[in-house]
């Protein structure tokens, strides 16, 4: 306590100053999105969310995933508040392998395979415990949760063709105009970077540092890579002898102005492996993963050292 007649000093605040005041404000609106929040996956909002995804996966047959028993955390919502959730697994220091699915709401069996990723990496944690997993099965959930499941997000955008890749503003619409004919399916959207799927991706990106990515679509049916050239022989190389494994073809696609590939592949030299599924049946989608668990287990153990953009693979 003051004794009694003694005069209490008090420091004058930045906020005293009409000016200060407002520059404090805007500094701190300015600032603002870039405060990483963390959404409570206890909540109800998310228990919600975790009976919608079993409904869906009752309506296609998905009787050997369980979304609910996966440690998931957040910190973004889609445009339809539904969390943008990623698990990880392991040891999450480094040499991370990042998988995503669902980019595109309507490539339904890549959702599946994705959740079923999740619970086999759980339920054999002790062959994962030396590795770092990093898992976002349904990067596109208001696409794949619309009444029709659809390609684009709800603002009406392909967030595989929404990355700020360096060609962007230069190409983007152009190439969407010219070689898409405006198809609203490819939308690229009104500038890089504009929806949160992408930024939740971009954000899974930089914080775990992935050496590799594996990103599952459909229904093109094949293997597709985008990587770093410095050691593009002998990944091609370990690429062919897993698509003869694997009885699936392997071909060099390129990529678009934002998308993944580009982004994370030929700017960042990140290992980026797409899987284009041979259909999009939700039905198909335990075959599936039957059928591409030993190719996705060596690409979790192909060894890799360095870190982008400076990686390379050490043994075929």
């Amino acid at each position: 306590m003051n004794k009694p007649n003694t005069p209490v000093i008090r420091p004058k605040m930045p906020c005293s100053n009409p000016r200060l005041s407002l520059l404090f404000s805007l500094l701190f609106f300015l600032f603002l999105p870039s405060l990483v929040y963390s959404y409570d996956t206890s909540s109800n909002d998310f228990k919600k969310y975790m009976s919608v995804l079993e409904q869906q996966s009752t309506r296609y047959g998905w009787k050997d995933i369980n979304p609910a028993a996966i440690s998931w955390e957040y910190h973004r919502t889609s445009k339809n508040k539904h969390p943008l959730m990623f698990t990880c697994f392991g040891n999450a220091k480094g040499n991370c392998v990042l998988f995503l699915g669902g980019v595109h709401g309507d490539e339904l069996p890549t959702v599946h395979l994705m959740f079923k990723l999740a619970n086999f990496v759980k339920d054999n944690h002790v062959l994962f415990k030396d590795k770092c997993i990093v898992i976002a099965p349904l990067v596109n959930p208001d696409g794949f949760l619309a009444t029709l499941p659809t390609r684009v997000n709800a603002g009406g955008v392909d967030v595989n063709r929404n990355f700020p890749t360096k060609d962007w503003q230069a190409s983007a619409i152009r190439q969407w105009i010219a070689r898409g004919k405006k198809n609203k399916r490819y939308y690229p959207g009104s500038k890089p970077a504009s929806e949160q799927e992408t930024l939740f991706q971009i954000a899974l990106i930089k914080r775990f540092k992935p050496q590799k990515i594996l990103s599952v679509h459909s229904p093109l049916n094949f293997f597709d890579y985008d990587g770093p050239s410095s050691d593009l022989n002998s990944f091609e190389q370990w690429m062919e002898k897993i698509s003869k494994e694997a009885n699936h073809p392997f071909k060099k696609f390129g990529y678009y102005p934002g998308s993944l590939g580009n982004y994370a592949g030929h700017e960042r030299n990140i290992f980026t492996l797409t899987l284009e599924l041979p259909s999009s049946d939700p039905r198909n989608g335990s075959e599936y993963f039957q059928k591409f668990q030993p190719s996705i287990m060596k690409f979790i153990n192909l060894p890799v050292v360095g870190s982008p953009p400076s990686i390379k693979v050490i043994d075929n």
